[in-house]
């Protein structure tokens, strides 16, 4: 694939994923075995939440390149936020096997263990792949308290709750930052939004994230 190619993508995928993947699907007509273009339609498929299109861009991926530890990883946080564990763990298993020490493959470890409920795990796993690679590193843990007033400041409708990770990927997967009930209060989930950042990262920072997600959808 032409560098130009790219670059056109990763442009296009950050304003219009849905013209991004058309782009994609334009280039693999004639590069049908381009193992980076059937990542970057995977990529396109997830941004769109079309998660079951993104898990088959990937596995196609990994008919071309199959040691790759971000494919496998991506396809793990995709059962995850599907809410299908056994599918994660596949997923961990085969690229353990291949890249057991990667940074990645730990995270990916802390994201199942969070989804799980066992948030000391998961912290403790990030904190093994900041260590593995600063490149990864662990996210922060800012007070709950002054998260929760700070989120209720800027949220337009009722009141705030603040909670560490929704209890089930129903309805709209494990990975979304907030549930809002009938009454319009909402439960926003900590973790889904510290994920991204690292320890430098202040409430502030994480109540802008917050807007800036919640405004586009």
């Amino acid at each position: 694939m032409r560098r130009s190619d790219s670059e056109a993508i990763e442009i296009t995928l950050e304003q219009e994923p849905n013209q991004a993947r058309q782009l994609v699907q334009q280039l693999l007509q004639a590069q049908d075995d381009d193992a980076d273009l059937w990542a970057y339609l995977a990529e396109c498929e997830s941004e769109l939440r079309n998660h079951n299109a993104a898990l088959k861009a990937w596995a196609h991926y990994l008919t071309l390149d199959p040691h790759w530890p971000e494919a496998y990883t991506a396809r793990c946080d995709l059962f995850i936020e599907q809410g299908d564990i056994d599918g994660a763990l596949t997923e961990l298993k085969l690229v353990k096997e291949i890249a057991d020490d990667d940074a990645r493959v730990m995270r990916a470890e802390a994201l199942l263990a969070e989804a799980q409920g066992q948030m000391q795990q998961a912290d403790e796993l990030y904190e093994q792949a900041e260590q593995c690679d600063a490149l990864w590193p662990a996210p922060p843990r800012v007070s709950r308290q002054a998260l929760q007033a700070a989120l209720q400041r800027v949220h337009r409708g009722g009141s705030v709750r603040v909670e560490e990770m929704p209890e089930s990927a129903l309805p709209h997967g494990f990975l979304r930052l907030q549930d809002v009930t009938a009454d319009g209060d909402a439960i926003v989930y900590a973790r889904n939004l510290e994920r991204d950042f690292d320890q430098d990262a202040t409430v502030m920072d994480l109540v802008e994230a917050y807007e800036s997600e919640v405004t586009e959808e």
